[in-house]
C-alpha cells in the first residue's frame, strides 16, 4: 500500500511507524510541517503554505491511506475534506496525547492531568482541540489511540476507535556522559515539560535523597535525544512523571534499554498486553517510600530491568506495531461502529468499556 504519515512526528512514534510499515513492504512516508526540535527521520518538510497545499492536494491521488497524526492533516482538514469528497483514500486520526485531551474533559473524568492542563495555555488550546476533534470525526474513517485513557476523550466524537500499541524504535543512545561523583544509584529524570510533569514535586524530593547518600539524581530537560538516551544507558533508576494516567514514549525508551521506571499511572487504563507493562506506579505521596525502596534493592532493579526490555521487544517492536496497523487498514474500511483492539494477529471487539466524558 501507498501510505502517507503526517503532519507531525510526535516523540518519533510516526517515524517510528513508518519504518515499520517499510519493513513489512509497504511504500511509506512521512511528511511534517515543521522537524522536530530532536527527531529528525522525515521524508520531507512541507514548509510554509504552498509547499503544504501542494502535499495536500496530491496525498489522496498518491496515496492508499491517509494516516493522519496529531490531530490535523497538512492542510488543517482541507485535505482531508477534498479526499472525503473524492470518496478515497481511506483516513484515519491518530492520537498521542493533548492533541485529543482537553481541560473540561480531564476535570469530568477525575483525571490527575487535569492540574497540568490547568495552565493558560492549554485553556486556550481546547478551542483547537475540540474544532479538530468536530472536523476529523466527520472526515476520517475512525480514530487510533494507545490506551483507554485517549479512547475515553475520542468516544464522544468517532464511531470507530482501535487500541493500538505505541510503536518504538530501537533506542540509540549517543556517547557516555561522564561519570557522577559519589556513591548510591544513579536516579533519572528527563521532563520533556517540567511544568506539566510533576518537576516541581520530583526534584526537590531527588536532591533531598541525593544529600543523605541515597542515590545520585540527573536531570535533563532540552537536549538532543541521543543525549537523554544516553542519561537513561547510565542510570540506575528512571522517574518518569507524575500527573498523568498513563505512561508515554520516554517510559517504553527506558525500559527498552533495561531500567526500571517510577510512572504515575493507571494500569486499568491499559488494555490487551499493554497492561502488563512492569512499570512501577507512583503517586506524590508514594513516590519516596518507592524510590528508596527500589534503590536499596538491586536484585528489583535488575528483573524490573530485564521484564522491561522483553515487554518492549514483544509489545512495541515497530515492526509488530505496523503488523497491527496493517489489520486496522483493512478492517476500518467495513467495520461497524464499534470500540475495537488491534494486534499483529488481528482485529477483537475490545473487551473493556471505553467510559467517556460528554462534549
Amino acid at each position: 500500500m501507498r501510505i502517507l504519515l503526517g503532519p507531525e512526528n510526535p516523540a518519533g512514534v510516526a517515524s517510528a511507524l513508518r519504518d515499520g510499515l517499510r519493513a513489512l513492504g509497504h511504500d511509506a512516508e512521512l511528511v511534517v510541517i515543521r522537524p522536530h526540535p530532536f527527531v529528525l527521520p522525515h521524508d520531507r518538510v512541507a514548509a510554509g503554505y504552498a509547499a503544504r497545499f501542494r502535499e495536500g492536494a496530491l496525498a489522496p491521488l498518491r496515496h492508499d491511506v491517509l494516516h493522519w497524526q496529531f490531530g490535523t492533516s497538512l492542510l488543517e482538514h482541507a485535505d482531508a475534506a477534498w479526499a472525503h469528497v473524492a470518496g478515497r483514500p481511506l483516513q484515519l486520526m491518530h492520537y498521542w496525547g493533548d492533541d485529543v485531551r482537553t481541560l473540561r474533559m480531564a476535570q469530568r473524568l477525575g483525571s490527575p492531568r487535569a492540574a497540568a492542563l490547568g495552565l493558560q495555555a492549554h485553556e486556550r488550546s481546547d478551542r483547537i482541540v475540540l474544532m479538530r476533534l468536530r472536523l476529523a470525526s466527520r472526515l476520517c474513517r475512525a480514530a487510533l489511540v494507545s490506551d483507554l485513557e485517549l479512547a475515553q476523550y475520542a468516544a464522544p466524537w468517532f464511531a470507530r476507535i482501535y487500541l493500538v500499541a505505541t510503536p518504538l524504535a530501537p533506542p540509540e543512545p549517543g556517547p557516555p556522559p561522564p561519570p557522577l561523583s559519589g556513591g548510591g544509584p544513579v536516579v533519572f529524570h528527563a521532563p520533556s515539560d517540567a511544568r506539566t510533569k510533576g518537576t516541581a514535586a520530583i526534584l526537590p524530593l531527588l536532591e533531598r535523597l541525593g544529600a543523605e547518600g541515597v542515590l545520585r539524581a540527573r536531570m535533563l530537560s532540552g537536549v538532543p535525544r541521543t543525549q537523554v538516551l544516553a542519561e537513561i544507558a547510565r542510570a540506575d533508576v528512571i522517574v518518569d512523571q507524575l500527573h498523568s494516567d498513563t505512561p508515554g514514549v520516554f517510559a517504553l525508551e527506558a525500559m527498552a534499554l533495561g531500567k526500571p521506571v517510577l510512572v504515575q499511572f493507571r494500569r486499568d487504563l491499559l488494555a490487551g498486553p499493554m497492561r502488563e507493562a512492569p512499570l512501577v506506579a507512583v503517586t506524590a505521596d508514594t513516590l519516596e517510600r518507592e524510590l528508596r525502596a527500589l534503590c536499596a534493592d538491586a536484585q528489583r532493579r535488575a528483573e524490573l530491568g530485564r521484564e522491561g526490555r522483553d515487554y518492549v521487544e514483544r509489545v512495541h517492536d515497530a515492526r509488530r506495531v505496523a503488523a497491527a496497523v496493517e489489520q486496522v487498514y483493512a478492517h476500518a474500511a467495513r467495520a461497524a461502529a464499534g470500540h475495537y483492539i488491534a494486534t499483529a494477529a488481528g482485529v477483537a471487539p475490545l473487551a473493556d468499556h471505553v467510559g467517556s466524558a460528554q462534549r
